[in-house]
């Protein structure tokens, strides 16, 4: 059901519906979190909700170390690509996380996971994950006086790239790559970077086709990423410097033709009322 092989990650099945990571089984047992309902009844501050989906900022054990939450209600795929069977959206973006961090992008730390496809609520699932400890999202280290000008930026801006040319050069694309779900954390002199909210991420298939729609996934990730990138803070001699960077990392030129179709996804998506804030938009919509 989830592969966390090739991972630092091993998965314990509880029965009834849950799931445990094997190092986290003492930490559980000791905040007394040893049922699917344990983990469904806790409550915290609401970081985010829908119809479907709630999020709670949680904490937990003797050092309040903090924690999130995600509790879905009848949030999952069916159709003929599951065989009709119900696969939720957290085990979605579990199986995601052991993407990634078979690629080597493993600081999510993933705790617990259940599900149970009939309740009296209906189709319950959660998936419970430690904070990002030490990180902070692209939108906070803009707005940090440490990286207030070009040449302090410049790591950061090449940790990005390194990160998402891994992703990209394993066949990954994230879709909802806006600056809020890049974190980075700056140890010494070195930078890493780290996307989280997994759920959409689209592998690469099998078939012949499937190489060029990746690609187009991914050029959409860099046009999501450079419309949620602040201007005129972030100048367009920096970003790229980020193209140049990403395409180096992946060890190919750093195309036009790849640039131009970046381009015109921004251009299509900068429609969309999300993107107004962060100063592009109008600098396409002049054109």
């Amino acid at each position: 059901m989830i592969d966390c092989t090739g991972t630092k990650f091993e998965l314990v099945d509880q029965g009834n519906g849950l799931w445990t990571f094997e190092d986290w089984q003492n930490f559980l047992k000791e905040a007394g979190l040893l049922k699917f309902e344990d983990f469904c009844n806790l409550k915290g501050k609401v970081v985010d909700k829908n119809r479907r989906s709630l999020v709670y900022r949680l904490e937990l054990g003797p050092l309040r170390e903090i924690f999130y939450l995600k509790i879905h209600t009848n949030y999952y795929k069916q159709g003929l690509k599951t065989l009709l069977a119900k696969i939720p959206y957290t085990q979605i973006e579990l199986n995601n996380m052991m993407r990634y961090a078979r690629v080597g992008l493993s600081a999510l730390e993933p705790v617990a996971w259940g599900w149970r496809p009939e309740t009296q609520e209906g189709a319950v699932s959660f998936l419970l994950i430690k904070e990002l400890t030490g990180y902070k999202s692209l939108q906070e280290w803009y707005k940090d006086p440490a990286c207030s000008t070009p040449s302090q930026r410049r790591p950061l801006a090449q940790a990005v790239a390194k990160m998402v040319a891994t992703m990209h050069g394993h066949g990954l694309a994230h879709i909802d790559l806006f600056s809020w779900h890049i974190f980075v954390k700056k140890d010494g002199d070195q930078w890493f970077a780290q996307a989280i909210d997994l759920e959409r991420t689209r592998h690469q298939g099998c078939w012949p086709w499937s190489r060029l729609a990746c690609r187009f996934d991914q050029a959409h990730d860099l046009a999501a990423l450079h419309l949620t990138t602040p201007w005129p803070q972030i100048s367009f001699g920096e970003r790229m410097h980020f193209f140049k960077d990403y395409c180096s990392s992946l060890g190919i030129p750093p195309k036009r033709a790849f640039l131009r179709v970046i381009l015109l996804i921004a251009r299509h998506l900068c429609r969309k009322k999300r993107f107004r804030p962060y100063g592009l938009v109008n600098k396409f919509l002049k054109k």
